[in-house]
């Protein structure tokens, strides 16, 4: 009897198992696949009055094969930023000998940052998306509806946009510093 019961308890999570939603599925994979967890990143709907952000598009989904895509070319924007800041950096080390760094201070990473992505649909009928990156959510659940914006900070907020069918990505914007 008890080992009816326990094939019956297998059974009944086995089932449960498999309703997972896509958006579930999609958080685990991405999770085990580039470190992240549910609660690093969230995929927010595009809304009109975020306008500023991208004009003329329709909302539109990310596939866990986009969001591998983007991170693949995420480490690219990475490598290339922080190329160019080092080259930045040689020179204004040679240029003021007397005040001597060791970071530009807009150097990037991908590790430790919450992720907002929107996707969206351009007028060109391509998939794009905003990332938005922030290196803490202050203790605030908002940012998991609606878009974290803040002036200065530096290189602690960045935001860039990818488009998924060129594989280009395009605005990099990373905040000053006050």
């Amino acid at each position: 009897m008890n080992k009816l019961i326990f094939i019956f308890l297998i059974s009944i999570s086995s089932c449960n198992e498999r309703k997972k939603t896509n958006e579930t599925i999609i958080k685990e994979e991405t999770q085990s696949e580039f470190n992240l967890t549910i609660s690093d990143f969230v995929i927010l709907t595009y809304q009109s009055e975020w306008y500023y952000i991208f004009k003329n598009v329709k909302p539109t989904e990310l596939t866990q094969s986009e969001l591998i895509e983007i991170e693949n070319i995420l480490k690219i924007v990475v490598k290339e930023n922080n190329e160019i800041q080092k080259t930045k950096l040689i020179q204004h080390n040679k240029t003021y000998p007397e005040y001597q760094r060791t970071k530009t201070g807009f150097e990037l990473k991908l590790d430790g940052f919450k992720r907002q992505y929107v996707p969206v649909i351009n007028d060109k009928g391509q998939k794009e998306v905003w990332i938005n990156f922030f290196c803490d959510d202050f203790g605030i659940e908002y940012w998991k509806t609606d878009l974290v914006q803040v002036d200065d900070g530096g290189n602690c907020f960045f935001n860039l946009k990818i488009n998924l069918e060129t594989k280009e990505y395009y605005e990099l914007s990373i905040n000053g510093y006050a």
